[in-house]
């Protein structure tokens, strides 16, 4: 309420809602002033120290008019895919520039998160999301959309999501634009090619980072 936001940790499986918190509580805290006073980074693709030495830091560097009381806020999403190195020079940062400056970092694993960057944070937990909650969300979407659907069709989408919303929304999605019309075997049909292309991207990814030096 009085603006003075922690350094955060958000903790969770894919799709819990742990970006779209954090984005909503930086609107929130900075409203017009949103756009200048919050750097929003991928960490799965800034995962080494330059991201740190050069992008963080000069952002925590430069002077931002905000709202009085409230802070730059800096926010990395799948923070556990950072490196070491990277984390310690982030501690670092988290210091130097903690008048001026929150970090809010979004992980699956706090556990792969260095303890002094745990030390220095609130962690709050996400678990998955009930099957009622994401079917709320599902009937919400169908009916904006007016999407042709039978109910075991839905029942699939719940059952392939998993408790990640992320998921089930980008299925259905799927399932709409590949089909026109949401049914068990449309949905299972998106799924397996879903799986396959998932299982392939990670068996790239595994030989890269086998292969390369990150630093």
């Amino acid at each position: 309420r009085d603006g003075n936001m922690p350094n955060l940790i958000l903790s969770g499986p894919p799709g819990t809602g742990k970006t779209t918190s954090i984005l909503a509580l930086a609107h929130e805290m900075l409203g017009p002033s949103y756009r200048e006073g919050v750097l929003e980074l991928n960490a799965s693709d800034d995962r080494g120290l330059d991201v740190v030495r050069n992008k963080i830091k000069m952002f925590a560097q430069k002077k931002v008019t905000l709202p009085p009381g409230r802070h730059k806020i800096v926010i990395l999403d799948e923070a556990d895919s950072m490196t070491t190195g990277a984390q310690q020079a982030l501690r670092r940062t988290m210091e130097i520039y903690s008048n001026t400056t929150r970090f809010a970092l979004a992980c699956n694993t706090s556990s792969k998160i260095i303890e002094p960057i745990q030390s220095r944070c609130a962690i709050v937990r996400f678990s998955r999301l009930s099957d009622q909650e994401i079917l709320g969300r599902l009937m919400v979407v169908v009916a904006a959309e007016k999407v042709p659907y039978v109910p075991e069709g839905l029942e699939a989408i719940i059952f392939t999501a998993d408790g990640d919303m992320r998921q089930a929304l980008n299925n259905l999605q799927a399932t709409v634009s590949g089909f026109r019309f949401v049914n068990q075997e449309n949905v299972f049909k998106v799924g397996t090619s879903y799986l396959f292309l998932h299982h392939l991207n990670s068996a790239i990814l595994l030989q890269l980072t086998a292969t390369m030096n990150w630093f």
